[in-house]
């Protein structure tokens, strides 16, 4: 009769475990009980034959593999309760040995015994390697498990056909906490996220820590992708709430990306990388932000692994050209310098905007080889120009990126191109935006040291919208600033616009620095420019940038000493 129960159990609590609205404790615990059932219905069966009881070994080694204390101390618990209780009720159902008969609480705790001690082993084992499980700083899922679990949950919704989602975050900014408060305070900073993201996933979602500043949100049985775009909103504003980490109050938050299987049941490894390919999106539109890998991300993907692949080629097929567009000297206008802009002739595509593969090349590293044929480039057209006639006082600006700017090589690439065009070192200015100097200010200061040693000159491009400090400005001994056009748009229609740009002008003259206001476009913006003491100006109202043949006329000595513009001011 108990048997004929103990089927019914069984039944039930398989029912249970395969329930996917529970949660996955409630599921291992009914699947634990329900093992552990069958072999007591077995022995039963046997008449407590001691043979039988070898299948609890079994039964409890299985259970080990949920890496949980709580399903293997039920299993244990039932043991013992089980031979206790019925080693009372029918001894000889439980116990082939007369003495156990006798003593069935005492008997009870040594069967117990006997399975905790077989299991010691894969107890040691499992304890071994949780830390390839568990991610030891954080208590979150370790990749391993992360990948592991993506597997089987794909396998699940492939049957089911409800989707999985597969969320990627990285921290905004982490970095700066790790720079000004050190390493201690950005492991405990990773340590609330890490409680955070544990608060805000469902019971059968996992969380992982993926490495450093990256975690990832594995989310199954979704009735759509909605779901995933309100995990990652709930995850944000949970992020976003502020925390005390060693008396500092820190903000943070972070970039996240999602994909999902629905539309096309990817593998693990293309659901892992799509998601990584969000997230890495939503970093560049800034911090804060979600990004959902759908049919849109791929073909800008596709095109973009298609733009890398053919610029690559274009150097060598001479698909690059160099565009100049002048500063003017305020007060004279007379053209002094001319800025190098690269532009790409695409056979297929046309003229590519450098705001679309600029990027790409810093992003895979085709800005090295990219930046050394722009100054060599450069000076090369420097001399030609002065060949040909052109003002010998004439300099050339170049800008020069993040990557480059960390390139011990580049002083030597400078030198070169110095030396194979004939071209003084006072001539040629690189420009360099504010956030490539607070990148890596250490590293880069390095290799600005050795570049001044050359006589070259150094601006700030972009100044006022980057990070930089007047510490930032001693330390690299720079030459010129460039305002940024944001400012010098509203110049004339707001005042506080108009007070930066006059402090910008009062600071840098203090510092014996040089002034370009960048993106002058009207003359009431040169006019106000010039009252503010302003010493030199780029922009569309003297001049687009133009190709070199185009540029000759401007720049040679005999040209007019005021662009048509200016004798309108």
């Amino acid at each position: 009769m108990h048997c004929l129960l103990e089927g019914q159990a069984i039944a039930a609590l398989a029912v249970v475990a395969g329930w996917r609205g529970g949660s996955r404790m409630v599921r291992s615990i009914a699947a634990s009980v329900g093992l552990v059932t069958c072999s007591a219905v077995l022995v039963h069966l046997w008449d407590g034959t001691t043979e039988g009881h070898f299948h609890f070994f079994v039964v409890v080694s299985l259970l080990i593999l949920y890496q949980d204390w709580v399903p293997f101390l039920v299993a244990i618990g039932y043991v013992i309760v089980h031979h206790a209780l019925l080693g009372v009720l029918a001894p000889h159902e439980v116990y082939s040995n007369p003495a156990a008969a006798d003593d069935p609480w005492l008997w009870a705790a040594v069967h117990g015994s006997f399975v905790l001690a077989a299991s010691v082993a894969n107890l040691v084992s499992w304890r071994a390697n949780e830390q390839l499980l568990r991610d030891p700083l954080t208590g979150l899922a370790s990749r391993i498990v992360l990948s592991d679990r993506l597997e089987l949950a794909l396998a699940r919704a492939r049957r089911s056909g409800r989707p999985v989602a597969l969320l990627f975050l990285d921290l905004d900014r982490f970095k700066l906490v790790n720079d000004s408060l050190g390493h201690t305070a950005g492991d405990r900073l990773l340590q609330v996220v890490g409680a955070r993201l544990g608060d805000c996933v469902r019971s059968s979602d996992t969380a992982a820590r993926f490495g450093g500043d990256e975690f990832a949100v594995l989310c199954e049985d979704l009735d759509d992708a909605a779901e995933a775009m309100l995990m990652a909103e709930r995850i944000q504003a949970a992020l976003g709430e502020p925390c005390q980490v060693d008396g500092h109050e820190l903000m943070t938050g972070a970039s996240i990306g999602i994909a999902t299987s629905e539309a096309d049941q990817r593998t693990a490894e293309e659901l892992m990388r799509y998601a990584d390919t969000a997230m890495y999106r939503a970093k560049q539109q800034g911090t804060n932000r979600i990004e959902r890998f759908d049919a849109e991300v791929r073909a800008s993907l596709l095109r973009e692994l298609e733009l890398e692949a053919d610029l690559r080629h274009a150097l060598a097929r001479g698909e690059l050209r160099l565009h100049y567009q002048p500063e003017v000297r305020l007060a004279t206008g007379r053209i002094e310098s001319v800025e190098a802009l690269v532009r790409w002739e695409h056979p297929r595509r046309g003229l590519v905007p450098p705001l679309e593969f600029i990027p790409l090349a810093e992003l895979t590293g085709l800005i090295t080889p990219l930046g050394t044929w722009v100054i060599q480039e450069a000076c090369r057209q420097a001399m030609r120009w002065r060949t040909e006639g052109a003002n010998p006082s004439l300099a050339i600006r170049v800008n020069v990126s993040a990557g480059q700017l960390t390139d011990p090589r580049l002083r030597d690439v400078i030198a070169q191109a110095l030396a194979t065009s004939g071209t003084r070192p006072e001539q040629l200015c690189l420009e360099i935006t504010e956030s490539a100097l607070a990148e890596d200010s250490e590293a880069a200061a390095r290799v600005l040291a050795g570049i001044r040693e050359l006589g070259v000159q150094l601006a700030v491009d972009d100044f006022g919208t980057g990070y930089s400090s007047l510490d930032r400005l001693r330390r690299f001994d720079v030459d010129v600033l460039k305002i940024d056009r944001a400012f010098v748009r509203a110049l004339n229609e707001s005042p506080d616009d108009a007070a930066i740009i006059d402090a910008i002008i009062a600071m840098a003259h203090a510092l014996n620095l040089s002034v370009t206001a960048e993106g002058i476009e009207t003359p009431e913006q040169l006019a106000t420019l010039r009252r503010l003491g302003c010493d030199s100006g780029q922009g569309f109202l003297f001049s687009r940038p133009a190709p070199p043949d185009e540029m000759l006329p401007l720049v040679m000595p005999e040209a007019e000493p005021a662009v048509a513009a200016m004798d309108a001011v």
